[in-house]
């Protein structure tokens, strides 16, 4: 039998803070426990895009700086909100209508993005 101690490799998840650079655009991060830095992602604050008693999107900036599979650019994120519902006719067309209205609201924060695009606000 050896005496030698025997030793074996063991991969651990280090923790540790990091300081970054934050944009004045930035309202915090949805999670201050970013597990690795291509995971930090910066975010503007909220918009809800719908109409008519409809919640159909939420749109805010987003930039991910240290990405290495997705795109380091400003964007725009959008998320389509959780919506289901068992409507009437009418209500049916109160969502029709709120869809349209969300396009057109989509479009216009799309404008607007390319606005802060185009003047280098970043």
């Amino acid at each position: 039998m050896s005496t030698e101690p025997r030793t074996a490799q063991v991969d651990v998840f280090v923790t540790k803070s990091l300081e970054i650079d934050e944009p004045d655009w930035c309202i915090g991060h949805r999670d201050d426990l970013a597990q690795y830095k291509v995971d930090i992602t910066h975010y503007g604050p909220g918009t809800v895009v719908g109409a008519n008693g409809f919640d159909l999107f939420s749109a805010r900036l987003g930039q991910s700086p240290f990405a290495d599979l997705a795109t380091r650019d400003l964007v725009l994120y959008i998320e389509q909100i959780q919506f289901t519902a068992s409507l009437n006719p009418d209500e049916v067309e109160a969502l029709a209508d709120a869809l349209v209205q969300a396009a057109t609201s989509l479009r216009a924060l799309g404008h607007e993005f390319a606005a802060i695009l185009a003047r280098g606000d970043q």
